[in-house]
């Protein structure tokens, strides 16, 4: 889910307290949700050849009080290059993924051309994020010297006050937005921009977080939805326990796929080498002395793990990244893993504003020391590679103490009076189990579950990284028809 900023990068061609869990809320009416309604867009010509087109739109900074403040969102839109369906809305996850800059920029690298030639393609920053209203920190969020894996009671102190520090420190220099970038007014938010498009339904394509976002707009506004395709599913139905562990669990397996993967493949720079031997062997080291790094700072165990996970998001297209980056740090230089933690642990923008999101929509689930411990005891038990690392360990663990509580915790779902929606995993998502996306399929009525193994099911997300999967899913967005149940992409 992390970073989708990153995720574009990896992509591109190389260069050249716990909250109350409420009932299920029942969906908005329309009327009851569009109190609020903007004006049209006023768009003028932006990015490379002025081919695409810029504007915002204006929202309420709190969604229960639509009369008071506003901020203003960042709206790109393509127009359809030929014979036009209707609009697309995007999101490529994060939450921090900047679709406006995407949609602008880089296009190639958000949909396919034929979705390009289809639709209009609009891709919003939601709130707090990019070039709406960007949330900003004055602590950074990652500190290396604050573990998220405690092994004693002081740790944990130490914990949540670094957490507690952070979020005072958000608050004060983003100030009231902070309270009011959950997942829900982000949905509400998108609708204001269908509003202001003058469309009475919307396709959506949503990756990673972006699959929370659908879904949530689903359920408040099914009568909104023409398709909507979710790839790389969050069930946010799931209690954070059972998030940590499902996601320890694809990580360790995810791990495991790039040790075979390596053993496989001549390319490998590790091919022929016990890599997994070479991997516990250099994470001894890494925790028990930082690794060097030339020119730079050294990188702890803890970084170790989370980088390579990072790494493991874009198997198998980036396995050989991840095997001369550990051969490197074997050397005693850890250059190419700290140019991933540059773009991910030490990012302020995108952690700002994925710390502050999830902070929001997602409830630890832990009151105190002894519910940590019990979690990592199982974490570990469960994947004594990579010890627990999962991005869901990482919000959880972040946001103890975090002084705003959830205002989006998970709850029970179920999402009625929607189209078919097709819901998307891999066999083999380090980020996002495939049970998820299983699960997640299951609360929605009539919604369609593709499968992809295509590539061993390797890596985050199928969209635009299979060849099946893509087709799949344009074939879905285009023509509101499901594949047949069932369906696997091999």
């Amino acid at each position: 889910m992390n970073h989708a900023l990153l995720a574009l990068l990896l992509t591109l061609p190389p260069a050249p307290a716990p909250a109350h869990t409420p009932a299920s809320a029942p969906a908005l009416s329309p009327t009851s949700a569009s109190a609020f309604t903007p004006p049209p867009i006023s768009w003028r010509p932006c990015g490379e050849q002025q081919q695409a087109e810029c504007g915002s739109v204006e929202v309420p900074l709190d969604w229960d009080t639509p009369a008071g403040r506003t901020i203003k969102l960042s709206v790109v839109r393509r127009k359809a290059t030929g014979e036009r369906i209707g609009t697309l809305l995007l999101n490529p996850g994060g939450p921090g993924g900047q679709a406006a800059m995407l949609v602008r920029d880089y296009p190639q690298y958000a949909v396919s051309a034929e979705l390009l030639r289809r639709f209009d393609v609009v891709g919003i920053d939601p709130r707090g994020v990019g070039e709406s209203a960007a949330v900003t920190c004055g602590r950074p969020v990652h500190d290396p010297s604050v573990t998220q894996f405690p092994e004693t009671r002081a740790g944990y102190r130490e914990l949540v006050a670094h957490n507690r520090a952070v979020g005072l420190s958000c608050l004060a220099a983003t100030g009231p937005l902070l309270r009011e970038i959950d997942t829900t007014s982000v949905a509400r938010d998108f609708d204001a921009v269908r509003a202001a498009l003058g469309e009475s339904k919307i396709s959506f394509l949503g990756k990673s977080y972006g699959t929370m976002l659908g879904t949530e707009y689903a359920r408040l506004f099914p009568s909104r939805v023409r398709t909507m395709a979710l790839d790389g599913a969050v069930d946010h139905s799931i209690g954070s326990d059972r998030l940590a562990t499902d996601a320890a669990v694809a990580v360790e397996d995810s791990f495991a796929q790039f040790v075979r993967w390596c053993a496989g493949t001549t390319a490998c720079t590790l091919h022929g080498r016990d890599v997994a031997r070479l991997w516990d062997d250099l994470l001894l080291r890494a925790e028990r002395e930082p690794i060097p790094v030339k020119g730079g700072r050294p990188l702890t165990g803890e970084e170790l793990r989370y980088v390579t996970y990072v790494f493991l998001n874009q198997l198998p297209e980036y396995g050989n990244g991840l095997a001369n980056a550990l051969a490197q740090a074997e050397r005693g230089d850890a250059q190419i893993l700290a140019s991933m933690r540059a773009s991910t642990l030490d990012d302020a923008a995108s952690t700002s504003a994925y710390r502050s999101i999830l902070c929001l929509d997602i409830a630890p689930g832990i009151t105190g020391y002894r519910d940590l411990r019990a979690r990592l005891d199982r974490v570990r038990r469960l994947a004594p590679r990579m010890k627990g690392t999962s991005e869901f360990w990482d919000m959880t663990a972040g946001c103890l103490g975090w002084p705003i509580r959830p205002t989006n915790p998970q709850r029970p779902l179920h999402v009625r009076g929607v189209p078919p929606v097709l819901v998307v995993g891999n066999t083999h998502d380090p980020a996002t189990p495939l049970s998820w996306a299983r699960s997640l399929s299951s609360h929605i009525d009539g919604s369609g579950l593709l499968v992809n193994d295509e590539n061993d099911g390797n890596g985050h997300s199928a969209y635009l990284r299979t060849s099946c999967a893509t087709s799949r899913i344009d074939d879905y967005l285009t023509s509101g028809t499901l594949p047949p149940a069932g369906t696997i992409c091999r």
